[in-house]
């Protein structure tokens, strides 16, 4: 593709794909609406790795990819996924809810391909945004892709979890990482009407200070799915699977159907939090098996015939059971009904109200 010619046709996809994330309801404001359809994705994802690993670039396939609705693979660790560019629609999403207003500074947690920098940056200005990264191989070319689109927000190197205290304060934090549980440093570098709007579990919290470490926040009805907070640039590679069970299984409480409940899947990742997945799906493409293991050695097997095997020192999918149990009892929650409480003691998701009842995070 030539140069004017890619730009030319670039132009018109974004436009294609603004309208498609507005007819999902996932884009309403018009603001936000024209940063989408004039900031150039394609810029900033030149590459991405498809599920088997192949990495594509420069042709049709790469193009039409990259300005449809989807989260794609663009950097690896000794091959495995450490980052992404987020799914337009989730980008949306969270941008529309920062509510931001002309004057407000931003710190991004997680700059990834520098896209999302470069959205909040056409909107508010570069001098107002900054986007942390752990490592130089990630924040060299967002910083190279940045310029070449026109933007020059600040792009930090280093560990997001402590944020960027030497550009604090902030009116809002955007972290488009998974996290276990929220870094105090973060809620720290807020002004005292500012918000952190974050993935905990597999939905969105938006997190608001109430005194000396101490905050709270609701979930928003979103699903929001990413990959974990890295605390250093070897970080990233997932848990090796440890021996499945042997010998028979025992009936599970738990089907298949439940296992792919969005809405029970947040519940379970907060009640037994840092789980390794996999599924085997029927022709229908409904899961029909799984695994599941965590770092501490625990592993669980669920087979066809809906049994289930456990080892390790942790029975994994008898917490899953608990969770199914808890998540029937109070109707089937969406995201939503749940709230967070931070204090100086510990973090705690509650259900309701914040009386109610509740998981520790971080443990």
């Amino acid at each position: 593709m030539t140069t004017d010619y890619l730009t030319t046709r670039a132009a018109e996809a974004r436009r294609t794909l603004a309208q498609t994330l507005v007819d999902a309801g996932d884009l309403t404001d018009p603001e936000w609406r024209r940063t989408f359809e004039e900031v150039p994705r394609h810029v900033f994802v030149p590459y991405f790795y498809a599920p088997s690993g192949e990495r594509i670039s420069g042709d049709d396939r790469w193009f039409t990819t990259v300005h449809e609705d989807r989260s794609l693979v663009t950097h690896r660790t000794d091959g495995a996924a450490t980052s992404s560019s987020s799914q337009p629609s989730l980008m949306a999403t969270m941008l529309e809810a920062l509510a931001v207003a002309d004057g407000m500074n931003v710190l991004e947690i997680g700059a990834g391909t520098g896209y999302n920098a470069a959205l909040l940056a056409h909107h508010l200005g570069d001098d107002h945004v900054t986007t942390v990264d752990i490592a130089e191989d990630i924040t060299g070319p967002a910083r190279e892709r940045l310029a070449t689109a026109g933007y020059q927000p600040t792009v930090i190197t280093g560990d997001g979890s402590l944020g960027a205290p030497d550009r604090a304060p902030y009116d809002r934090i955007i972290v488009t990482c998974g996290l276990s549980t929220v870094p105090p440093a973060l809620l720290q570098q807020l002004t005292n009407e500012g918000f952190l709007l974050a993935p905990l579990g597999n939905a969105l919290a938006r997190v608001r200070p109430t005194g000396p470490g101490t905050a709270t926040g609701r979930f928003l009805p979103h699903g929001a799915f990413f990959m974990p907070l890295r605390h250093t640039a070897s970080d990233g590679v997932p848990t090796r699977r440890p021996p499945l069970p042997a010998g028979p299984g025992r009936r599970s409480t738990l089907p298949a159907a439940t296992i792919a409940d969005n809405h029970f899947r947040f519940l379970a990742g907060i009640a037994v939090p840092g789980l390794t997945w996999q599924y085997d799906l029927g022709e229908d493409g409904g899961i029909t098996g799984a695994r599941v293991w965590h770092a501490d050695g625990s592993v669980a097997q669920f087979q066809p015939d809906n049994t289930v095997g456990e080892a390790g020192p942790r029975p994994l999918w008898t917490l899953l059971e608990e969770a199914r149990r808890t998540y029937q009892d109070a109707g089937r929650p969406a995201s939503d009904r749940y709230g967070v409480t931070i204090t100086r003691e510990g973090q705690r998701v509650w259900l309701d109200e914040p009386d109610g009842s509740g998981w520790v995070l971080g443990e």
